[in-house]
């Protein structure tokens, strides 16, 4: 794609996804942003080698290598060799935070593309509806910011396929804990099912599932007490009792913590009948 800039029609314009500009660039200069950008953007390398800085991580960028930066989030990108291009799009809209909430994109990370055509064909989508019509187009156009931020994050979860496998190890651990939801659990006995030290188990745990083993053990256990309040008529105290947590107060303000209510709205809330 030649250098190119666009920069649409996004006043008064309530859309799920609004373009500020899109852009092709032969000779990607340096952007150094210490207060990061007013917009969203993904930038992903076309020719060349560049690199990029943010959140205190340095990426080298080659062709397929795409990088996404929130709003705000300062940043440091410049080429490494002359002919470094890029394709780029700035953006918000009324759905934007929410959208990138769910696809867990709050933070500014980079993905090698393993098809960069389909960003290509993306970016060459946006430019056609934009130069067709100065208007409507712009509402076109929005449709691919969508599905641009679902192909990053999809690639995003394939690269993390290592981690799942790591997680895949822990499954005799989360077995273990399932089996025995409502004894006392040691972090001694659940690390000597993988063989490692407790200090060893906890890191690899909190890597793989993104928590500590307790606090994984209690949502565990505020999930299935979840369960007997709806199809049982235990006692609150019994339900909590029932899941390893003797101490009702305890259960009952960690409840709250989680779901936002009480066991017992909980259960006016969703019990039969």
């Amino acid at each position: 794609m030649k250098s190119e800039a666009l920069f649409p029609n996004h006043k008064n314009m309530d859309l799920p996804f609004v373009i500020h500009a899109v852009g092709a660039a032969q000779k990607q200069a340096r952007r150094k942003r210490d207060e990061g950008a007013v917009n969203t953007q993904v930038i992903y390398g076309a020719q060349g080698e560049g690199r990029l800085t943010v959140d205190g991580h340095t990426y080298d960028i080659h062709p397929g290598t795409c990088f996404y930066l929130p709003k705000g989030v300062p940043h440091d990108y410049w080429p490494l060799t002359p002919d470094w291009q890029t394709n780029w799009l700035c953006f918000d809209g009324i759905c934007l935070a929410e959208t990138l909430r769910s696809l867990d994109l709050q933070r500014a990370c980079v993905v090698d593309l393993p098809d960069p055509t389909r960003f290509d064909a993306l970016f060459k989508n946006i430019f056609t509806e934009l130069h067709a019509d100065p208007f409507f187009g712009q509402l076109r156009a929005s449709s691919y910011v969508y599905r641009i931020l679902v192909e990053f994050y999809m690639t995003r979860k394939e690269q993390t396929s290592q981690q799942n496998q790591r997680a895949h190890k822990l499954k005799p651990v989360l077995d273990y804990i399932e089996a025995h939801i409502a004894d006392v659990l040691t972090l001694e006995e659940l690390a000597v099912l993988m063989n490692l030290t407790p200090q060893h188990f906890c890191r690899v745990f909190k890597d793989c599932i993104g928590e500590r083993p307790f606090q994984y053990i209690l949502r565990r256990r505020i999930q299935i007490s979840k369960r007997l309040l709806v199809k049982s008529e235990y006692r609150v105290s019994e339900i909590g009792q029932r899941v390893g947590i003797e101490n009702s107060s305890y259960f009952c303000y960690n409840f709250k913590r989680l779901e936002g209510m009480t066991p017992t709205e909980f259960r006016a809330m969703y019990a039969d009948g």
